[in-house]
Parts: structure tokens; sequence; C-alpha cells
């Protein structure tokens, strides 16, 4: 199937509050119509990020002032 999408907008929802919740309950409803798709997953860049700290790529500091500094360099 090709489609051709010309408008797209993406809406984060805050599903710890109660209206959160309930918003993303109504756009569920809708599951299975080609207008409405709901992502559960992370983007490419914080999968990336994900696996990168579970390999333990990890920036390491002493302190604030150490943190700053490596990331600043």
């Amino acid at each position: 199937m090709f489609q051709i999408i010309k408008n797209m907008t993406t809406v984060i929802i805050n599903e710890k509050t109660v209206k959160g919740k309930k918003l993303l309950d109504f756009l569920k409803s809708f599951s299975g119509e080609s207008f409405v798709k709901i992502k559960d997953e992370p983007n490419e860049t914080t999968k990336k990020a994900i696996q990168e700290a579970r390999e333990g790529k990890l920036t390491k500091a002493k302190n604030v002032d150490d943190l700053m500094e490596l990331l600043n360099s």
C-alpha cells in the first residue's frame, strides 16, 4: 500500500494525568483507522541513547563542575 501524508501532527500526551489517560484512551478507540497512528516506542535518537547506556557508554563525572567541563570539551 502506498500512502502520501501531506499533513501530520505530533501530540505529546502526559499519560500520568487523568485527562491525559482519558485522551489517550479516546484516541486508542480509533485503532485500526487510517487517520490515527499511535506509536508506543521511543524515537531513533532515544533508542540509540538507551543502547549506549546499556553498553556502559556513559559520561561519568565527580560533580557538576566536572560534568560541565566534560560536556563542554
